[in-house]
Protein backbone atom coordinates (compact mmCIF):
# COMPACT_ATOMS: atom_id res chain seq x y z
CA UNK A 1 0.00 0.00 0.00
CA UNK A 2 1.33 3.45 -0.92
CA UNK A 3 0.81 5.77 2.04
CA UNK A 4 1.30 8.87 -0.09
CA UNK A 5 -1.18 7.94 -2.84
CA UNK A 6 -3.84 6.57 -0.52
CA UNK A 7 -3.67 8.94 2.42
CA UNK A 8 -1.39 11.98 2.04
CA UNK A 9 -2.16 13.01 -1.54
CA UNK A 10 -5.96 13.03 -1.06
CA UNK A 11 -5.51 15.43 1.86
CA UNK A 12 -3.09 17.67 -0.03
CA UNK A 13 -5.31 17.70 -3.11
CA UNK A 14 -8.18 19.06 -1.02
CA UNK A 15 -6.07 22.18 -0.50
CA UNK A 16 -5.34 24.99 -2.91
CA UNK A 17 -2.27 23.90 -4.95
CA UNK A 18 -0.06 26.70 -3.63
CA UNK A 19 -1.05 26.00 -0.02
CA UNK A 20 -0.34 22.30 -0.52
CA UNK A 21 3.06 23.17 -2.01
CA UNK A 22 3.87 25.40 0.98
CA UNK A 23 2.82 22.63 3.37
CA UNK A 24 5.07 20.12 1.60
CA UNK A 25 7.96 22.59 1.87
CA UNK A 26 7.30 23.07 5.56
CA UNK A 27 7.35 19.33 6.18
CA UNK A 28 10.61 18.83 4.26
CA UNK A 29 12.35 21.71 6.06
CA UNK A 30 11.08 20.83 9.54
CA UNK A 31 11.11 17.10 8.97
CA UNK A 32 14.69 16.66 7.81
CA UNK A 33 15.52 14.65 10.92
CA UNK A 34 12.52 12.38 10.26
CA UNK A 35 13.61 11.86 6.65
CA UNK A 36 17.15 11.13 7.82
CA UNK A 37 15.82 8.62 10.36
CA UNK A 38 14.12 6.73 7.54
CA UNK A 39 17.62 5.93 6.31
CA UNK A 40 17.75 4.87 2.68
CA UNK A 41 14.01 4.32 2.20
CA UNK A 42 13.84 6.78 -0.72
CA UNK A 43 17.45 6.40 -1.91
CA UNK A 44 18.36 4.06 -4.77
CA UNK A 45 21.17 1.86 -3.39
CA UNK A 46 22.74 0.63 -6.63
CA UNK A 47 25.99 1.89 -8.11
CA UNK A 48 25.07 1.09 -11.71
CA UNK A 49 23.38 4.44 -12.38
CA UNK A 50 26.25 6.68 -11.36
CA UNK A 51 26.89 9.41 -13.91
CA UNK A 52 29.48 12.16 -14.27
CA UNK A 53 28.63 15.74 -15.19
CA UNK A 54 30.86 18.80 -14.98
CA UNK A 55 33.53 16.81 -13.16
CA UNK A 56 31.14 15.55 -10.48
CA UNK A 57 30.04 11.94 -9.98
CA UNK A 58 26.31 11.80 -9.25
CA UNK A 59 24.79 8.76 -7.53
CA UNK A 60 22.02 8.52 -10.14
CA UNK A 61 20.71 10.60 -13.07
CA UNK A 62 17.56 11.98 -11.36
CA UNK A 63 17.55 15.60 -10.21
CA UNK A 64 14.91 17.99 -8.94
CA UNK A 65 13.79 20.47 -11.59
CA UNK A 66 13.67 24.21 -11.01
CA UNK A 67 10.45 25.63 -9.60
CA UNK A 68 9.96 23.27 -6.67
CA UNK A 69 12.58 24.98 -4.49
CA UNK A 70 12.63 28.53 -5.80
CA UNK A 71 14.55 30.07 -2.90
CA UNK A 72 16.95 27.33 -1.80
CA UNK A 73 15.06 26.37 1.35
CA UNK A 74 15.37 22.61 0.86
CA UNK A 75 19.02 22.09 -0.07
CA UNK A 76 19.92 20.44 3.23
CA UNK A 77 17.14 17.83 2.96
CA UNK A 78 16.87 16.84 -0.71
CA UNK A 79 19.39 14.01 -0.38
CA UNK A 80 16.89 12.09 1.74
CA UNK A 81 14.33 12.14 -1.09
CA UNK A 82 16.76 10.27 -3.34
CA UNK A 83 17.74 13.09 -5.70
CA UNK A 84 21.34 13.22 -6.92
CA UNK A 85 21.23 16.95 -7.69
CA UNK A 86 18.75 19.82 -7.73
CA UNK A 87 18.19 23.06 -9.59
CA UNK A 88 17.18 26.07 -7.46
CA UNK A 89 15.15 28.97 -8.81
CA UNK A 90 14.50 30.54 -11.14
CA UNK A 91 16.01 33.46 -9.27
CA UNK A 92 15.85 37.00 -10.64
CA UNK A 93 17.76 40.23 -10.12
CA UNK A 94 14.90 41.70 -8.12
CA UNK A 95 12.65 39.91 -5.68
CA UNK A 96 9.14 39.53 -7.08
CA UNK A 97 5.76 38.40 -5.75
CA UNK A 98 4.81 36.80 -9.07
CA UNK A 99 1.54 36.91 -10.97
CA UNK A 100 -1.91 37.46 -9.42
CA UNK A 101 -3.67 34.40 -7.99
CA UNK A 102 -4.97 31.88 -8.94
CA UNK A 103 -1.79 30.88 -10.70
CA UNK A 104 -1.29 27.15 -10.14
CA UNK A 105 -3.72 24.44 -11.28
CA UNK A 106 -3.73 20.66 -11.02
CA UNK A 107 -4.81 18.57 -14.01
CA UNK A 108 -5.66 15.28 -12.26
CA UNK A 109 -6.88 13.44 -15.36
CA UNK A 110 -3.53 14.22 -17.02
CA UNK A 111 -1.32 14.00 -13.90
CA UNK A 112 -0.17 17.47 -14.93
CA UNK A 113 0.09 21.03 -13.67
CA UNK A 114 -0.33 24.47 -15.18
CA UNK A 115 1.93 27.02 -13.57
CA UNK A 116 1.50 30.78 -13.96
CA UNK A 117 3.41 31.68 -10.82
CA UNK A 118 5.41 34.27 -12.69
CA UNK A 119 8.90 33.68 -11.29
CA UNK A 120 7.98 34.58 -7.72
CA UNK A 121 11.18 34.49 -5.66
CA UNK A 122 13.07 36.36 -2.96
CA UNK A 123 15.62 37.82 -5.35
CA UNK A 124 19.17 36.77 -6.19
CA UNK A 125 20.93 38.53 -3.31
CA UNK A 126 18.70 37.11 -0.58
CA UNK A 127 18.82 33.59 -2.03
CA UNK A 128 22.59 33.84 -2.35
CA UNK A 129 22.97 34.91 1.28
CA UNK A 130 20.84 31.96 2.38
CA UNK A 131 22.77 29.43 0.29
CA UNK A 132 26.11 30.79 1.49
CA UNK A 133 25.38 29.48 5.00
CA UNK A 134 23.58 26.28 3.93
CA UNK A 135 25.02 22.77 3.89
CA UNK A 136 24.22 21.29 0.50
CA UNK A 137 23.15 17.67 0.89
CA UNK A 138 23.55 17.13 -2.87
CA UNK A 139 25.14 19.15 -5.70
CA UNK A 140 23.11 22.26 -6.46
CA UNK A 141 22.58 24.21 -9.66
CA UNK A 142 20.80 27.56 -9.94
CA UNK A 143 18.74 28.91 -12.81
CA UNK A 144 18.68 32.64 -13.57
CA UNK A 145 15.83 34.42 -15.33
CA UNK A 146 14.99 38.04 -15.90
CA UNK A 147 12.77 39.73 -13.31
CA UNK A 148 9.12 39.42 -14.30
CA UNK A 149 8.30 43.11 -14.51
CA UNK A 150 7.09 44.98 -17.61
CA UNK A 151 9.89 47.52 -17.39
CA UNK A 152 12.63 44.86 -17.51
CA UNK A 153 13.08 44.84 -21.29
CA UNK A 154 15.88 45.44 -23.75
CA UNK A 155 19.02 46.68 -22.01
CA UNK A 156 17.44 46.11 -18.59
CA UNK A 157 17.34 42.33 -19.25
CA UNK A 158 21.11 42.38 -19.65
CA UNK A 159 21.68 44.22 -16.37
CA UNK A 160 19.11 42.17 -14.47
CA UNK A 161 20.58 38.78 -15.37
CA UNK A 162 24.12 39.98 -14.73
CA UNK A 163 23.04 41.15 -11.29
CA UNK A 164 21.82 37.65 -10.48
CA UNK A 165 25.02 35.99 -11.69
CA UNK A 166 27.19 38.35 -9.68
CA UNK A 167 25.17 37.49 -6.57
CA UNK A 168 25.71 33.72 -6.85
CA UNK A 169 29.03 33.28 -8.68
CA UNK A 170 30.97 32.71 -5.43
CA UNK A 171 28.83 29.74 -4.36
CA UNK A 172 30.02 26.11 -4.80
CA UNK A 173 27.50 25.35 -7.55
CA UNK A 174 27.23 22.39 -9.89
CA UNK A 175 26.15 24.72 -12.72
CA UNK A 176 24.29 27.93 -13.55
CA UNK A 177 21.36 27.75 -16.00
CA UNK A 178 20.16 30.73 -18.00
CA UNK A 179 16.38 30.54 -18.33
CA UNK A 180 15.50 32.03 -21.69
CA UNK A 181 12.29 30.05 -22.10
CA UNK A 182 9.80 30.74 -19.31
CA UNK A 183 6.17 31.05 -20.56
CA UNK A 184 5.00 32.45 -17.20
CA UNK A 185 6.29 36.01 -17.57
CA UNK A 186 5.10 39.15 -19.32
CA UNK A 187 7.35 38.48 -22.30
CA UNK A 188 7.44 34.69 -22.55
CA UNK A 189 10.45 33.34 -24.40
CA UNK A 190 13.36 35.76 -24.49
CA UNK A 191 14.15 35.86 -28.19
CA UNK A 192 16.51 38.80 -28.01
CA UNK A 193 19.49 36.66 -29.03
CA UNK A 194 21.70 39.72 -29.19
CA UNK A 195 20.97 40.59 -25.57
CA UNK A 196 21.42 36.97 -24.51
CA UNK A 197 24.74 36.84 -26.35
CA UNK A 198 25.89 39.90 -24.42
CA UNK A 199 24.75 38.34 -21.15
CA UNK A 200 26.68 35.10 -21.81
CA UNK A 201 29.73 37.01 -23.01
CA UNK A 202 29.85 39.18 -19.90
CA UNK A 203 29.10 36.29 -17.56
CA UNK A 204 31.90 34.32 -19.18
CA UNK A 205 34.30 37.19 -18.49
CA UNK A 206 33.23 37.39 -14.86
CA UNK A 207 33.07 33.62 -14.37
CA UNK A 208 36.53 33.41 -12.85
CA UNK A 209 35.83 30.10 -11.10
CA UNK A 210 34.56 28.57 -14.35
CA UNK A 211 31.09 27.60 -13.19
CA UNK A 212 29.50 25.47 -15.95
CA UNK A 213 26.82 27.44 -17.84
CA UNK A 214 23.79 25.78 -19.43
CA UNK A 215 20.91 27.18 -21.48
CA UNK A 216 17.31 26.26 -20.63
CA UNK A 217 15.38 25.78 -23.87
CA UNK A 218 11.64 25.80 -24.55
CA UNK A 219 9.76 22.81 -26.00
CA UNK A 220 7.64 25.39 -27.85
CA UNK A 221 10.63 26.70 -29.82
CA UNK A 222 10.61 26.36 -33.59
CA UNK A 223 13.59 24.86 -35.39
CA UNK A 224 15.02 28.27 -36.27
CA UNK A 225 15.09 29.39 -32.63
CA UNK A 226 16.56 26.08 -31.47
CA UNK A 227 19.35 26.34 -34.04
CA UNK A 228 19.99 29.94 -33.02
CA UNK A 229 20.29 29.00 -29.36
CA UNK A 230 22.54 26.01 -30.05
CA UNK A 231 24.80 28.15 -32.20
CA UNK A 232 24.95 30.69 -29.39
CA UNK A 233 25.83 27.88 -26.99
CA UNK A 234 28.63 26.71 -29.25
CA UNK A 235 29.99 30.23 -29.71
CA UNK A 236 30.37 30.71 -25.97
CA UNK A 237 31.26 27.10 -25.11
CA UNK A 238 28.33 26.56 -22.76
CA UNK A 239 28.41 23.23 -20.94
CA UNK A 240 24.97 22.02 -21.93
CA UNK A 241 21.23 22.50 -22.29
CA UNK A 242 18.10 21.85 -20.25
CA UNK A 243 15.50 20.33 -22.60
CA UNK A 244 13.02 21.67 -21.83
CA UNK A 245 10.73 23.92 -19.83
CA UNK A 246 6.95 24.14 -19.42
CA UNK A 247 4.75 24.59 -22.51
CA UNK A 248 1.89 26.86 -23.51
CA UNK A 249 0.27 23.93 -25.38
CA UNK A 250 -3.14 22.66 -24.27
CA UNK A 251 -3.45 19.96 -26.93
CA UNK A 252 -4.82 16.55 -26.00
CA UNK A 253 -5.57 17.29 -22.36
CA UNK A 254 -8.24 15.24 -20.61
CA UNK A 255 -8.97 17.38 -17.56
CA UNK A 256 -12.28 19.22 -17.91
CA UNK A 257 -12.18 23.00 -18.13
CA UNK A 258 -8.48 23.12 -18.81
CA UNK A 259 -8.83 25.12 -22.04
CA UNK A 260 -10.20 27.99 -19.96
CA UNK A 261 -6.76 28.32 -18.33
CA UNK A 262 -5.16 30.54 -20.93
CA UNK A 263 -2.03 31.62 -19.10
CA UNK A 264 0.80 29.51 -17.74
CA UNK A 265 3.08 26.63 -18.55
CA UNK A 266 2.03 22.99 -18.78
CA UNK A 267 4.07 20.28 -17.08
CA UNK A 268 3.66 16.56 -16.53
CA UNK A 269 3.07 13.61 -18.92
CA UNK A 270 1.39 15.68 -21.69
CA UNK A 271 4.65 17.60 -22.03
CA UNK A 272 6.77 14.51 -22.68
CA UNK A 273 6.41 14.29 -26.50
CA UNK A 274 7.39 17.96 -26.92
CA UNK A 275 10.34 17.76 -24.54
CA UNK A 276 11.55 14.49 -26.03
CA UNK A 277 11.45 15.96 -29.54
CA UNK A 278 13.43 18.97 -28.31
CA UNK A 279 15.97 16.66 -26.71
CA UNK A 280 16.46 14.73 -29.97
CA UNK A 281 16.91 17.92 -32.00
CA UNK A 282 19.42 19.39 -29.57
CA UNK A 283 21.38 16.14 -29.40
CA UNK A 284 21.87 16.23 -33.16
CA UNK A 285 23.02 19.87 -33.12
CA UNK A 286 25.12 20.21 -29.97
CA UNK A 287 28.85 19.66 -29.51
CA UNK A 288 29.94 16.25 -28.24
CA UNK A 289 31.23 17.67 -24.97
CA UNK A 290 27.95 19.46 -24.19
CA UNK A 291 25.39 17.56 -22.15
CA UNK A 292 21.58 17.52 -22.14
CA UNK A 293 19.43 17.58 -19.02
CA UNK A 294 16.10 16.05 -20.04
CA UNK A 295 13.01 17.46 -18.37
CA UNK A 296 9.32 17.06 -19.13
CA UNK A 297 6.79 14.45 -18.06
CA UNK A 298 9.18 11.89 -16.59
CA UNK A 299 7.18 9.72 -14.19
CA UNK A 300 8.63 6.21 -14.53
CA UNK A 301 11.67 4.27 -15.65
CA UNK A 302 10.50 3.99 -19.24
CA UNK A 303 10.16 7.77 -19.51
CA UNK A 304 13.65 8.18 -18.08
CA UNK A 305 15.02 5.57 -20.50
CA UNK A 306 13.37 7.32 -23.45
CA UNK A 307 15.06 10.61 -22.59
CA UNK A 308 18.44 8.98 -22.05
CA UNK A 309 18.24 7.11 -25.34
CA UNK A 310 17.31 10.43 -26.99
CA UNK A 311 20.49 12.05 -25.69
CA UNK A 312 20.00 13.12 -22.07
CA UNK A 313 22.83 12.51 -19.64
CA UNK A 314 20.79 13.43 -16.57
CA UNK A 315 17.10 14.08 -15.95
CA UNK A 316 14.93 16.44 -13.90
CA UNK A 317 11.49 15.84 -12.39
CA UNK A 318 8.93 17.98 -10.57
CA UNK A 319 5.29 17.14 -11.39
CA UNK A 320 5.71 13.40 -10.79
CA UNK A 321 6.86 14.25 -7.26
CA UNK A 322 3.54 16.04 -6.70
CA UNK A 323 1.47 13.10 -7.95
CA UNK A 324 3.54 10.15 -6.71
CA UNK A 325 5.27 11.49 -3.63
CA UNK A 326 8.79 10.97 -2.28
CA UNK A 327 9.13 7.35 -3.41
CA UNK A 328 9.09 8.34 -7.08
CA UNK A 329 12.84 8.98 -7.42
CA UNK A 330 13.81 5.53 -6.20
CA UNK A 331 11.05 3.93 -8.28
CA UNK A 332 12.27 5.63 -11.48
CA UNK A 333 15.86 4.59 -10.79
CA UNK A 334 14.92 0.98 -10.05
CA UNK A 335 12.86 0.70 -13.23
CA UNK A 336 15.56 2.39 -15.30
CA UNK A 337 18.17 -0.01 -13.95
CA UNK A 338 16.02 -2.99 -14.98
CA UNK A 339 15.55 -1.62 -18.49
CA UNK A 340 19.29 -1.14 -18.93
CA UNK A 341 19.96 -4.68 -17.70
CA UNK A 342 17.30 -6.04 -20.05
CA UNK A 343 19.08 -4.41 -22.99
CA UNK A 344 22.56 -5.28 -21.69
CA UNK A 345 23.59 -1.62 -21.65
CA UNK A 346 25.50 0.59 -19.27
CA UNK A 347 23.93 3.99 -18.64
CA UNK A 348 26.79 5.68 -20.50
CA UNK A 349 26.19 3.44 -23.53
CA UNK A 350 22.49 4.26 -23.67
CA UNK A 351 22.91 8.05 -23.89
CA UNK A 352 21.82 9.10 -27.38
CA UNK A 353 21.72 5.54 -28.67
CA UNK A 354 18.47 6.08 -30.61
CA UNK A 355 19.74 9.25 -32.28
CA UNK A 356 23.04 7.55 -33.10
CA UNK A 357 21.21 4.58 -34.62
CA UNK A 358 19.06 6.86 -36.79
CA UNK A 359 22.08 8.81 -38.05
CA UNK A 360 23.75 5.56 -39.13
CA UNK A 361 20.83 4.46 -41.30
Amino acid sequence: MCIYSNFIRPILFQLDPEKAHALAHKFIVNGTSILAALGNKFIYPGKDLQVSIFGNILSNPIGLAAGFDKNGDLVEALKYLGFSFAEIGSITGQGHEGNPKPRLWRLPADEGLINWLGLNNEGALKVSQKLAVSNFSIPIGITIAKTNKPNVTGEAIYEDMLLSFRAIRHLPLLYVALNVSCPNTHDGVVEEAGILARVIEQISKENTVQLPLVLKLSPDSNDELIEKMIQLGKSFSVAGYVCGNTSTSREGLKTSGVKNIKNGGLSGPPLKPLALTLCRKVYELKENNQIIMGCGGIRNGQDAYDFIRAGSTVLQIYTSLVYQGPSVVRKINEELSQLLKRDNLLLSQAIGIDSTAISRQ
